[in-house]
């Protein structure tokens, strides 16, 4: 017998100059797959939490509670003034004479057509000041509460 030794397979493929395919070591391609949907994971994450944090910002923000601030003594001044304008009709002498002239105003502008045409426009007005705040309302509210209550309204 001969002394052959083994050829290795490089020595084979040059022999017979094929190329032999070599597939993708399946184990590979998952790995980077699953690499790939963790960074979709991770981004939606990272995103939600800068969300968060910008929400959070704005809440705090000194233009925010500022706002807040302008309107709590708007509504405090507003209270005020009409406090003070009743206390004063009250303690006026005339108040009780004024009182049964405007009993007598009322009874006349309410049977009058501009009674009921001025008190359909109070009503009118104070409809949509209501429709206007609520909607400006809505602005504010978190998405969970405006959830909760459809779910409420729903049922």
């Amino acid at each position: 017998m001969s002394e052959e030794t083994t050829p290795s397979v490089e020595e084979i493929k040059e022999r017979l100059k094929v190329e032999i395919p070599v597939e993708e070591d399946t184990v590979t391609k998952a790995s980077t797959e699953a690499a790939s949907e963790m960074d979709i994971v991770e981004e939606l994450r990272g995103l939600g939490k800068q969300f968060a944090d910008t929400l959070q910002t704005m809440w705090n923000s000194d233009e925010r509670q500022r706002a807040e601030a302008e309107i709590r003594d708007g509504f405090k001044s507003f209270v005020d003034e009409v406090d003070k304008m009743i206390g004063q009709v009250r303690e006026s002498a005339n108040a009780a004479k004024m009182k049964e002239e405007a009993t007598k105003m009322t009874n006349k502008v309410e049977s009058s057509e501009f009674g009921r045409k001025a008190q359909k426009s109070i009503v009118q007005g104070l409809h949509w000041l209501s429709t206007e705040l609520g909607k400006l309302a809505d602005q504010f509210t978190p998405p969970e509460k405006e959830a909760k209550a459809e779910e409420a309204q729903e049922e």
